[in-house]
């Protein structure tokens, strides 16, 4: 029977981001649904209005989710539940450079336009090829460390490399998201107050698999 030894390597960096992703919630809800689509319509044209007001593409701003469904709403006299109209929802992205300047007036304008239109905010990198490369390297040489170190201790030679596993994917470096209620009656006459941040860099990690056949 062959001999083996498997390893797995992590490969860790911690990127600093160089964009903002601002997500945005816009709903609406009336009883017919035409009425209910026109409504939300009106809202995400307005936002792409402001989106194109401060130097920004309104095409970047993209849609990631969308949809309509019937509202129902309990009887309690007759222990039913009723329709109760139409629920439309649309979640929107935006990807910015990370300028302060650009987020900050974007930000303002929306709070003093727009009405329950709340945001979060998340970091993220524009091209995460170059760290993926870093990231796979990094695996690779810490396998083979690791690798080195068991056989140094148990007492077998690595010979040659019978199998490597790398499941590849595009990287996608993002941090969480960081949720923003510019609507709170404490902040609501404070349009021109918004989030002065300072993003962390974003941990991320890459594993490789290597087998060596062992003597």
């Amino acid at each position: 029977m062959e001999r083996k030894l498997q390893i797995t390597g992590r490969g860790k960096l911690a990127v600093a981001p160089d964009m903002v992703i601002l997500s945005f919630d816009a709903s609406a809800h009336e009883w017919e649904y035409e009425k209910t689509v026109n409504a939300l319509n009106r809202k995400v044209e307005e936002l792409r209005t402001i989106v194109e007001a401060v130097g920004v593409e309104r095409k970047n701003l993209k849609t990631k989710d969308f949809s309509i469904r019937k509202e129902t709403a309990r009887n309690k006299q007759t222990d039913t539940y009723e329709f109760n109209g139409f629920r439309a929802s649309h979640h929107l992205e935006l990807e910015l450079p990370l300028d302060k300047s650009l987020i900050n007036q974007l930000l303002v304008q929306v709070a003093k336009s727009m009405e329950n239109l709340d945001f979060s905010i998340a970091f993220g990198v524009k091209d995460a090829s170059e760290q993926q490369q870093q990231l796979i390297l990094l695996a690779i040489a810490k396998a083979k460390e690791n690798a080195a170190l068991i056989a140094g201790a148990t007492g077998v030679e690595l010979l040659e490399i019978l199998d490597i596993d790398y499941s590849y994917r595009e990287l996608t470096i993002r941090s969480q998201h960081h949720d923003y209620a510019l609507y709170a009656a404490d902040v609501k006459s404070t349009y021109e107050a918004t989030p002065d941040f300072e993003p962390d860099n974003i941990d991320v990690t890459e594993t490789v698999t290597i087998t060596w056949r062992i003597g």
